[in-house]
């Protein structure tokens, strides 16, 4: 059974798929899309160009990347926010400048001190952007106090309609954001153990704000945030519902690892929940399923 109606041609990225995953992601009744964790870490150092590049090979829709901001203002890729874990140097990114940062090396995978250096450098958030430039999108995190330096990349690239924003703020301060851009920026916002209480206003927010998706993270599948009334709630607003499935704790068990032995307690239950966009750490197992 084909679960999504993609072909294997879309490993190979191209102007034509683009279009193919962006009308898909402003359908919100639309396909089951797959969101790459960190670009494909599991073949390059995560958040770097080549585990961006190896997530396009694996067939990703969508690949989540993290920001942060470097002493003299560059935006670069990476989750923590000390360069400690993913390479050669120690330190807070904030106090480096952009030059210190890239002289460092990148430690394969998901870093620590036990993993290899890699000849990868640090890239620039306008590095990434260039490279899936009409090939995939891109979902932006880490970078919501500097969301108006992040635009202005997008901006510069012309990649605004590939980029998805996504935070836990108030519906009063994403409208600030998204008021007068000259591009309309993508936006989803995120419900989880910080905003529990945001269930109670999806109507008011979509009306305020009007996102195109909504991120629900929830440890137990009890949680009401992923119940069967709020998820109607987000389709009845045409907004898309995305989910999380790195580990047990923001999907309720329901992960990569369970989809692997189990799949009808993993992705498939998602699925069957109405989630339509599933981020992962296993990309090419989630794209074969999605595809069998």
């Amino acid at each position: 059974m084909v679960r999504n109606n993609i072909t294997a041609a879309r490993k190979q990225p191209s102007e034509s798929s683009l279009k193919e995953i962006l009308s898909s992601f402003w359908d919100p009744n639309g396909r089951v899309m797959m969101a790459v964790h960190r670009g494909n870490w599991k073949q390059a150092p995560e958040n770097s160009l080549a585990a961006i590049q190896y997530s396009v090979v694996a067939g990703a829709d969508m690949i989540e990347i993290d920001v942060q901001q470097t002493a003299d203002g560059v935006l670069i890729l990476m989750h923590d926010e000390t360069v400690d874990r993913m390479t050669n140097g120690t330190g807070s990114i904030n106090e480096m400048t952009f030059r210190q940062l890239r002289e460092l090396r990148l430690r394969q995978y998901q870093g620590g001190i036990n993993q290899p250096l890699t000849n990868y450098s640090i890239p620039t958030l306008e590095e990434i952007l260039i490279l899936i430039k009409n090939k995939v999108m891109i979902n932006l995190d880490k970078c919501w106090d500097y969301r108006e330096q992040v635009y202005e990349v997008l901006l510069r690239t012309g990649t605004v309609s590939q980029a998805l924003f996504k935070s836990t703020a108030s519906a009063a301060e994403v409208q600030l954001f998204l008021a007068d851009k000259i591009e309309q920026p993508l936006y989803m916002q995120i419900i989880d153990d910080s905003n529990p209480e945001m269930v109670q206003d999806i109507d008011y927010i979509c009306a305020a704000v009007q996102p195109q998706a909504f991120e629900i993270c929830f440890e137990d599948e009890a949680d009401e945030r992923i119940s069967i009334e709020v998820l109607d709630r987000i389709k009845s607003n045409h907004c898309r519902i995305w989910t999380n499935t790195m580990w047990d704790s923001i999907c309720g068990g329901h992960s990569d690892i369970i989809s692997r032995v189990d799949v009808s307690e993993g992705w498939e239950w998602h699925i069957r929940r109405g989630v339509n966009m599933i981020q992962t750490d296993d990309p090419e197992g989630l794209f074969a399923y999605l595809n069998e």
